[in-house]
């Protein structure tokens, strides 16, 4: 048990170090996003929020910006964030009864309420909002009792599969059916369906979107098709993590040569970050993190912080607490701020060099304007 809460901390501190923006909200009107809803068979997240809430800004600070939280909501929703007292919201404040910030609610592409809470709740209680919403919005059980019947035309694999992937269940099989339906996959529709199901690199739909990638990028752009390559290798190392096969880390390396040759090297240097920390492999963590930072996050100050704490929560082994300690004053170089010293100096006392941790703790202080506790004036 100790072992599996120690592999998903570090794999959690991995997860930080790399994450992205969190949440991706739209923006645009509410009518643009009950559009985009109804084009991506998604839901709409709606943040009611005022500037003058407290709890808002701690989920805007601390939830929207989780990297899982993202990569939930990013997938299954259209995001957005209206300010209660400014432009539509009071509008939407009165349709909607929002009378206590925040409020957030999960609506269909026709702004009928699907699942409402009101209140700030931390990351985990977050995503367990979304989950509820999805399941309220889940149709594939009548379309299921039909499959079962042997309905088979391609209008209605088509919508079963959507059906299951706004559920947030298996949905390839129902994909694939749909697609060998298909004489061309050329159309829009087609494309969008592609793009759509490519949420896992060793998969069938994945080649095929692959395939037809200029056709997809001039519909979603380089950016949006490149992301949704990133995340679905980043499914399939997930589930060679699970299961503990190496050859699917190969493949999502191996595939995003094929979809991405320019991203390819970089994102084989990140998977197999990634695969250690998800394999318990803190030694092999280190290693391949200290090789991924050096090619590509040597300035980045952030990161290079991220990663170092990683390793100070999770060893005490000397000789990955100094690669850590090095990340950590690359840090302080590129950016002289409090937080990046409490790193440096939590790791240098952890090293038993508490001398030197006394030294930057003071530093801490100056910084933060603070006496330190054993400084008393007489």
């Amino acid at each position: 048990m100790k072992q599996l809460l120690t592999g998903l901390l570090l794999l959690a501190s991995l997860q930080l170090a790399l994450a992205e923006d969190g949440i991706h909200f739209f923006k645009g009107t509410m009518a643009e996003a009950q559009e985009l809803a109804a084009k991506e068979h998604k839901i709409i997240f709606m943040d009611a929020y005022t500037a003058w809430c407290g709890p808002c800004k701690r989920m805007a600070r601390d939830v929207f910006s989780d990297a899982e939280v993202g990569k939930f909501f990013n997938k299954h929703f259209v995001n957005i964030k209206v300010d209660m007292e400014k432009g539509e919201g009071p509008r939407l404040a009165g349709k909607y009864r929002v009378n206590s910030y925040p409020t957030l609610l999960f609506l269909d592409e026709k702004g009928d309420v699907v699942h409402a809470a009101k209140g700030g709740r931390p990351s985990d209680q977050f995503l367990g909002l979304g989950k509820i919403a999805l399941g309220k919005n889940d149709k594939s059980g009548d379309y299921a009792k039909e499959y079962e019947d042997g309905k088979r035309d391609p209008v209605f694999l088509r919508a079963y599969a959507y059906a299951l992937l706004n559920g947030g269940k298996p949905n390839l099989k129902i994909a694939n059916e749909y697609i060998k339906t298909q004489e061309a996959l050329s159309s829009k529709e087609n494309l969008e369906f592609l793009f759509d199901f490519a949420n896992e690199a060793d998969s069938k739909i994945f080649e095929l979107a692959v395939e037809n990638k200029d056709a997809i990028i001039k519909l979603k752009s380089a950016e949006v098709f490149k992301e949704q390559l990133k995340a679905a290798c980043n499914a399939t190392v997930d589930k060679a993590i699970e299961f503990k096969v190496a050859n699917l880390l190969n493949e999502a390396k191996d595939k995003m040569k094929t979809a991405d040759p320019k991203y390819a090297k970089e994102y084989a240097m990140f998977a197999d970050v990634k695969y250690a920390a998800g394999t318990e492999d803190i030694a092999a963590y280190t290693k391949y993190a200290d090789k991924y930072l050096k090619k590509y996050a040597k300035k980045d100050a952030k990161m290079l912080n991220q990663y170092a704490r990683s390793l100070l929560m999770q060893t005490n082994e000397a000789k990955l607490l100094e690669t850590a300690e090095k990340w950590s004053k690359q840090a302080t170089g590129l950016d002289y701020n409090a937080e990046y010293l409490r790193t440096h100096s939590a790791i240098l006392k952890k090293l038993g060099r508490t001398e030197e941790a006394q030294k930057i703790d003071i530093k801490i202080n100056e910084l933060s304007g603070n006496k330190l506790p054993f400084m008393k004036s007489h």
